[in-house]
């Protein structure tokens, strides 16, 4: 019943990060069903993060395509940004479910742990400037977008914390980038999934209550009640400065990587 009762919390704040910040839920997703899995059915460390990191990009297809209609509805999204990307950005995901059963989980943690300290500071260091959003060729774009793909899948999340800080970076406005990059992550959530659980493996696992590498309590507990919050606060997206919306992204990924990292 905690457990239970963690994962429908979880799922509250994974609705409204995916709706503030076009993220896909991973970030909190990972760590939550890792230590759920080690602490409530004592799975082995190395066991839970892998289970942990397919279940979060199983989640995200969920989560991400409710934050994708949302920022449809508000106009977030720039079409013509996704174009550039995409192609590439499928290709990664379909090569990172085939190898993500194979790697060690600690390395996935650590993978994990420098990732949201790094992109924190990256966004919050970033500077606005009245220059003209320039993108390199398509097929630039495209070996960019495979490459977040693969860090993203490798580490379980959407992609948005990647291609946010790229698009601003750009001169993207912040509530398009995070619109945009909410629709880049579901792709590649979308990708990895499927790839993982159609790609031959000898691997298994003994924690009950899996659909291969997916936690089905965590799909089910932790997605469903951020269904009910996306839209609420990615409406409310429309009310917040930019400058205050890059630092509060920035200041959520710098929690999330300090309690990994005490963990």
């Amino acid at each position: 019943m905690t457990e239970i009762i963690v994962f429908i919390f979880s799922g509250i704040f994974i609705g409204i990060a995916a709706g503030l910040f076009g993220l896909g839920g991973g970030l909190v997703i990972v760590p939550v069903v890792s230590y759920s899995l080690i602490y409530f059915s004592n799975a082995p460390p190395n066991e839970a993060i892998l289970v942990g990191i397919t279940t979060s990009l199983a989640s995200m297809v969920i989560t991400g395509a409710m934050a994708v209609f949302s920022h449809y509805k508000n106009k977030n999204i720039n079409y013509k940004i996704i174009k550039k990307f995409v192609i590439g950005l499928f290709l990664g995901s379909l090569l990172v479910g085939s190898i993500i059963k194979f790697i060690p989980g600690n390395l996935l943690k650590n993978l994990f742990i420098i990732y949201t300290f790094f992109i924190s500071y990256k966004i919050y260091s970033h500077e606005p400037n009245i220059n003209t959003s320039i993108f390199p060729s398509k097929l630039t774009t495209n070996f960019i977008g495979f490459c977040f793909s693969i860090i993203s899948g490798l580490i379980g999340i959407g992609g948005a914390t990647l291609f946010f800080p790229y698009l601003i970076k750009k001169n993207i406005p912040s509530k398009i980038a995070i619109g945009t990059s909410s629709t880049l992550g579901f792709f590649i959530g979308l990708g990895a999934s499927i790839t993982i659980f159609i790609s031959p493996s000898d691997l298994v696992t003994n924690i009950e209550s899996t659909l291969g590498f997916i936690y089905l309590p965590a799909i089910f507990f932790l997605t469903i009640p951020s269904l009910f919050f996306v839209k609420l606060s990615a409406d409310f997206l429309l009310k917040i400065p930019e400058q205050l919306i890059n630092k509060l992204f920035s200041l959520l990924l710098a929690v999330i990587g300090i309690s990994m990292l005490l963990n």
